[in-house]
């Protein structure tokens, strides 16, 4: 069964349904709001499961303390969020910056599953310790994605990429193993389908 509860970075409960909201109080990078189009995640916001909200929170501390090294406090990152969601399994968290936005630069390798990306065009001079930073900061969410790849989009527990294509799920995700077997079950029950 799919835990409907996470514990936060303080080893307190937070409803299953509010990681999203909790991630926006603590980074107002993250913030987003249905009126503003200006990226796909501003407008629609996460678009993935709840249990990516830990490695989510890791990936914006080390976006955070990374600023810090450079003096810039939290009010002043220049990071933007342009999409964040789940594709072929894995996270796909897709960013420019305040003074380069992000039109979404990348595309998917089909047969490998890997995201390549361009970087966003800046229009000023980026000194070098800037472009170290930016540089880490790509760092920081390739890994938070790599990690992405094994764990469970739906609880947060250890998981693998699932294609489950052979019983007529055509959606692959990471799921772990208690995850793996309630999508089949509910799939099998809703259109009563026995795998072959």
């Amino acid at each position: 069964m799919v835990v409907r509860e996470k514990l936060n970075h303080r080893g307190k409960i937070v409803p299953f349904d509010e990681w999203k909201i909790k991630l926006q109080e603590d980074f107002p990078f993250m913030e987003q709001s249905t009126d503003d189009s200006h990226t796909i995640y501003r407008e629609r916001g996460f678009e993935c499961s709840g249990g990516w909200y830990q490695l989510l929170r890791e990936c914006c501390e080390a976006i955070v303390a990374r600023y810090a090294i450079e003096g810039i406090g939290l009010s002043e990152i220049d990071f933007e969020p342009a999409q964040i969601k789940e594709k072929f399994g894995a996270l796909r968290f897709y960013y420019g910056y305040t003074d380069a936005p992000c039109g979404i630069a990348a595309f998917d390798d089909l047969a490998t599953g890997e995201s390549i990306r361009f970087e966003p065009k800046v229009e000023v001079y980026i000194d070098d310790a800037k472009a170290k930073l930016r540089q880490d900061i790509r760092s920081i969410v390739h890994a938070a994605e790599e990690k992405s790849r094994h764990t469970c989009e739906l609880c947060g527990a250890e998981g693998e990429l699932r294609n489950d294509s052979s019983v007529g799920i055509f959606w692959v995700k990471t799921l772990c193993d208690a995850c793996h077997k309630e999508r089949i079950e509910k799939y099998i029950l809703k259109y009563k389908k026995i795998p072959k």
